[in-house]
């Protein structure tokens, strides 16, 4: 393997979010380059007029810097050879076209979506490959003229030939063999003449010197295709590398229906771009030992194509906010805090005044989260109370937790103790709250966990001390009085 030359390229379509299998495509193609001192080529396959959108471009690539991959070569960057986008290139399309029709290995089809149709299931039903029929492979060029006089659309057909073997050398699988008489002839160029992603694809790996093309096993099938048309065109081609797929808990294909799937719902729901890059790492890929945690330099100097799998990944959800979890704790702290504070701003929990005014209160909420923060967003999880006194109560708590008078009592007396504290530190706190309940003689339970559901509406959180602390003496007298009403509320018949 040559590795002073390796070039390889991540194409997305700018149709729809970068979602986590293109994620997951775009790190291995930038992993291989890297970890080989290779060239890293963005490019952006954008040929389907009807679907594709600007924002999705500008969107993909925020999405991928903010991973943390960058590249050499693109639309936004520039490059020996530019243009990175494939709606300005046509002309070069067009040109590899007109020498695959002077050649005869592309012919023109007349056939209507509905005659394509019929004539597959008309196989179908007897029990042959529902194919293409090749109707118009063999039309007279008379004919051809006849029809194209009548300004009939057609589209652009390679003619696959019956007699050849297509080898795919894949880096990750092996060799895979294909029958090229098992292929259909596949369109190139759409009717309304737009050539399609196998010679698009496969023009500009050529003409960028793409060395190593690393795409999902979902395009397996186009490969053969693609080996074809290079050989009409006398082109050499890269070197595959076809990753596993990823699937669901339910072993399917991963979709919107099992959830989160773009890169930019898991920004937005508090993943980290060192979370993401370390997980999608392993769908695909591992170290063959037991570490988990791996930054995006330790990922270059590791990989290996011998540690890849073809075997499907399967995508856990849990598994992935765990690994978020060890990341929020290895990180430094104002980092998490200021994600944070830009979380609770963009959900509207705060105003930019109000979070800058209240930076180290967010910081001691951030802390007394500790472990149980998984994502940003659990700030307001486990702590959505802290930027709100109209919360209700949990119904589960004050079934077990509010017993009437005899809370109300505690509740009052904990109000009174703290109200007088010269100590606001979560310690001094406890210590008077202990005290309380010895001289009492009250279950500390019964203490603790009406004071928690009273100052969170919550069963399970922080710890009530930290809680007192970052709310202080005066909020926590505020919220014993309301859930003492409460509580005299739902008694009165």
């Amino acid at each position: 393997m040559n590795t002073e030359t390796m070039r390889t390229r991540f194409a997305p379509s700018p149709t729809g979010m970068l979602h986590l299998g293109n994620a997951n495509t775009a790190l291995f193609n930038y992993l291989l380059s890297r970890h080989n001192n290779g060239t890293v080529v963005l490019r952006i396959e954008d040929t389907d007029v009807e679907r594709s959108e600007e924002n999705y471009e500008k969107q993909m690539i925020d999405d991928l810097r903010w991973l943390g991959l960058d590249w050499d070569e693109g639309p936004d960057v520039g490059g020996p050879y530019a243009p990175y986008r494939q709606s300005e290139r046509l002309d070069i399309y067009n040109e590899h076209i007109q020498r695959l029709l002077d050649s005869g290995h592309l012919y023109r089809c007349f056939c209507t979506k509905e005659q394509v149709q019929a004539d597959r299931d008309e196989a179908a039903r007897k029990k042959r490959p529902p194919r293409y029929s090749g109707r118009c492979r063999s039309l007279p060029p008379e004919q051809t003229e006849k029809l194209l006089a009548e300004n009939l659309p057609y589209t652009l057909r390679f003619r696959v030939p019956q007699r050849e073997k297509v080898i795919v050398k894949d880096l990750i699988r092996g060799d895979i063999i294909f029958n090229a008489a098992e292929l259909d002839d596949f369109i190139l160029v759409r009717s309304n003449g737009i050539p399609i992603f196998l010679l698009t694809n496969l023009v500009d790996d050529v003409l960028m010197h793409i060395t190593h093309v690393v795409r999902g096993e979902d395009h397996i099938s186009n490969t053969p295709k693609q080996i074809l048309i290079a050989r009409a065109l006398g082109y050499d081609t890269p070197i595959f590398l076809h990753t596993a797929i990823i699937l669901g808990a339910d072993r399917s294909k991963l979709s919107k229906r099992h959830g989160a799937v773009s890169v930019s719902q898991f920004r937005d729901e508090g993943f980290l771009p060192e979370t993401m890059l370390n997980y999608l790492a392993f769908l695909g890929w591992n170290p063959k030992d037991e570490r988990e945690i791996f930054s995006l330099p330790q990922l270059i100097a590791e990989f290996s194509i011998e540690s890849m799998s073809k075997n499907p990944s399967i995508f856990d959800h849990q598994r992935l906010r765990f690994l978020n979890g060890q990341w929020l704790q290895k990180i430094e702290p104002t980092r998490v805090a200021d994600l944070c504070r830009q979380y609770l701003i963009t959900h509207g929990y705060l105003t930019p005044e109000r979070a800058e005014a209240d930076k180290d209160r967010i910081a001691k909420i951030v802390a007394a989260i500790g472990t149980r923060l998984k994502t940003i967003s659990d700030v307001v999880t486990y702590g959505d109370f802290f930027f709100t006194n109209d919360f209700p109560y949990q119904e589960e708590g004050v079934k077990k937790h509010f017993h009437g008078a005899e809370t109300a009592h505690i509740l009052e007396g904990i109000k009174e103790i703290i109200s007088g504290a010269a100590d606001e530190r979560p310690e001094a706190l406890e210590a008077l709250l202990r005290k309380f309940t010895e001289e009492k003689g009250i279950d500390t339970r019964k203490v603790i966990h009406p004071l928690r559901l009273a100052l969170t509406g919550k069963t399970v959180g922080p710890g009530v001390f930290e809680i007192m602390t970052i709310l202080e003496k005066e909020e926590v007298a505020r919220r014993i009085t309301r859930t003492v009403n409460f509580i005299s509320e739902k008694q009165t018949p």
